[in-house]
């Protein structure tokens, strides 16, 4: 039953579920004019549980449609993450199936745009008879699939080929690479274009042991041939997607038009999971993001800017200290002595120009997303509020 507190925190312009618990997004692609946000869902309750993939679809991003469950836990075991892609007039999920023994890949159609789902009478299609083996994120590479799918324990993430997505065949390994302080989950590989070449970005979620203490996603970016990832620089410290505490298991859109790579991910986080104060409904999504590259210094770094989002804008005099205050919910800002933003305890690194920072703020209810203006540093928290004191901002310094 839903209640004052429910409709307090709930996001105007973040995606949250109808009702009940949902963490990692899943199976995201565009199909036939439609933005496919499937997802880690509960359908019995506001905590963690009987996972099946909840769904929603949305024509921006921004509006989105509550959609009936499309792959239900059964008998064999629960529904963990995945992905999706389209091919033709279908859809088909990859996702892993989970038991207490055993985490194994399987695959699900839907002929009628991802409103039903039939589960393949031969799964798994991916078994290596391990207890923690999963998360696979599946996409086009020229004639064949590609499959990235994790080693949570061995901080691995294994390449995989098929030309039917049934019969799969080993390619290669990455990791232990970089930040290996919790478990290795929720990849995603993809191209994009800097200065007309062609680079490969690798997302690892990580839990706990990110840069916030807790969970975070960790990005390499590189090369791949079909066959392996390399990093295009030396592997010394984790590059952050997000400096918050709250951004984790995000993933990209498959077949986005336009060639746009979209990101989501799930905001909040495994350490503070009690927090949520409202009754029927738990956890958001993050504000969709397109990813890009730019050059900082020698190096080539991601990008995030956000989709369908009204902003608070703050041009800041790097010079003087200063710090804003969202009433009830967080204090914000950026510091000269240390050269960084943040908001509350959580940080991230910028670069002044003409000491000017241009920072933005996404505020929503029960979230605040700081950035600098050119995508670089984002620093995301989902934050409960004060009654009644949900969108205030002020300057000082």
């Amino acid at each position: 039953m839903s209640t004052d507190i429910d409709f307090l925190y709930r996001p105007g312009f973040h995606f949250t579920p109808a009702k009940n618990w949902m963490n990692d997004p899943n199976g995201l692609v565009f199909h036939k004019g439609e933005y496919h946000l499937f997802y880690q869902h509960n359908p019995f309750g506001t905590k963690w549980g009987h996972m099946s993939w909840g769904h929603a679809v949305s024509t921006d991003l921004l509006n989105w449609k509550h959609l009936d469950i499309a792959i239900s836990e059964d008998a064999d075991g629960a529904i963990f993450s995945g992905s999706a892609v389209s091919i033709g007039d279908e859809i088909v999920a990859i996702y892993t199936r989970h038991t207490e023994t055993n985490q194994t890949q399987c695959i699900a159609t839907s002929k009628d745009n991802g409103r039903t789902f039939t589960k393949f009478e031969s799964n798994p299609v991916l078994d290596l008879d391990m207890a923690d083996f999963r998360d696979p994120k599946v996409f086009r590479y020229e004639d064949q699939w590609i499959m990235a799918v994790v080693k949570p324990h061995e901080h691995v993430c294994v390449f995989y080929k098929s030309i039917d997505l049934i019969k799969w065949e080993f390619l290669s390994e990455f990791g232990p690479a970089a930040a290996i302080g919790g478990v290795w989950e929720c990849p995603d590989l993809f191209p994009l274009t800097y200065n007309g070449e062609e680079l490969w970005v690798l997302l690892i979620s990580l839990n706990p042991g990110a840069i916030n203490n807790g969970t975070g996603t960790q990005y390499f970016v590189g090369s791949f041939d079909g066959v392996t990832f390399r990093p295009k620089y030396p592997i010394e410290k984790p590059r952050w997607l997000d400096h918050g505490r709250d951004n984790y298991a995000g993933a990209t859109f498959n077949d986005a038009p336009d060639g746009r790579r979209i990101f989501i991910g799930w905001m909040a986080n495994w350490q503070d999971l009690g927090s949520h104060p409202a009754t029927s409904w738990t956890n958001a999504m993050t504000i969709p993001r397109e990813l890009g590259l730019t050059k900082i210094g020698e190096e080539i770094v991601l990008t995030q800017q956000p989709l369908c989002s009204p902003t608070y804008e703050l041009i800041i005099d790097t010079t003087k200290k200063h710090r804003s205050g969202l009433t009830g919910f967080v204090e914000l800002g950026y510091d000269p002595s240390t050269q960084k933003i943040f908001v509350d305890n959580y940080t991230a690194d910028v670069k002044p120009v003409n000491n000017r920072i241009h920072l933005k703020v996404l505020v929503d209810q029960s979230s605040v997303e700081l950035y600098t203006s050119d995508g670089v540093s984002w620093i995301t928290m989902a934050v409960f509020p004060q009654a009644g004191v949900t969108r205030a901002l002020s300057d000082f310094g």
